[in-house]
């Protein structure tokens, strides 16, 4: 179990879900389409009529981006530069791909294979506990971090981040804001005075 840490003063992560990748579309598609569909929101670039209306003062903090490219280009756009770290601890937990008998719209393939991902059933892709493993170590990476940085700016992905907050929730920190839509923020604090 993770244990928690004592600091001097109080420290905040922050949260940012990558925006809204170009390929993002709800087409229908049969499984073959969708693994293809899967591959292509992987490696896709930013929908360019997707960007946040406004974006937040982050500085001074810490920026720390998911490995994958749709969360490196959000850091990039967002502040301007290239994160400082890049951790793949933070990717996103997999969109699993089935090969089942359905024509569907993307989105529902999503919900659908996920459902049975968190079943239990097996396919060539991380598990449901090997991802929920990687994204506990990857609150324990922040949690230390939190220790020499006092705000740290993460720029991941919706399901990660849900699990992210419900680890560094165990960790001691308070969730004070949440939104998992694209460009949404999520905003964790620590203090001692609790």
């Amino acid at each position: 179990m993770l244990k928690k840490t004592e600091f001097n003063i109080d420290r905040e992560i922050i949260l940012i879900r990558h925006g809204k990748p170009l390929s993002a579309k709800n087409d229908k598609l049969n499984a073959a389409g969708f693994a293809r569909w899967v591959k292509d929101y992987g490696h896709s670039e930013l929908d360019p009529a997707n960007y946040p209306a406004s974006k937040s003062n982050l500085f001074p903090s810490l920026v720390i981006s998911s490995s994958f490219k749709r969360a490196k280009l959000s850091a990039e756009y967002y502040i301007g530069e290239k994160p400082e770290l890049v951790l793949s601890e933070l990717k996103e937990m997999d969109i699993p791909y089935y090969r089942l008998p359905f024509t569907l719209k993307a989105w529902h393939w999503v919900f659908l294979n996920r459902f049975l991902w968190i079943l239990g059933i097996k396919g060539p892709f991380e598990s449901f506990s090997q991802a929920k493993a990687r994204v506990k170590g990857a609150a324990s990476i922040l949690h230390k971090a939190s220790q020499s940085h006092e705000r740290i700016v993460v720029f991941g992905h919706g399901m990660s981040n849900r699990y992210l907050r419900i680890y560094l929730k165990q960790l001691g920190w308070q969730v004070n804001e949440k939104s998992n839509s694209y460009w949404g923020i999520s905003k964790l604090s620590l203090s001692l005075n609790e």
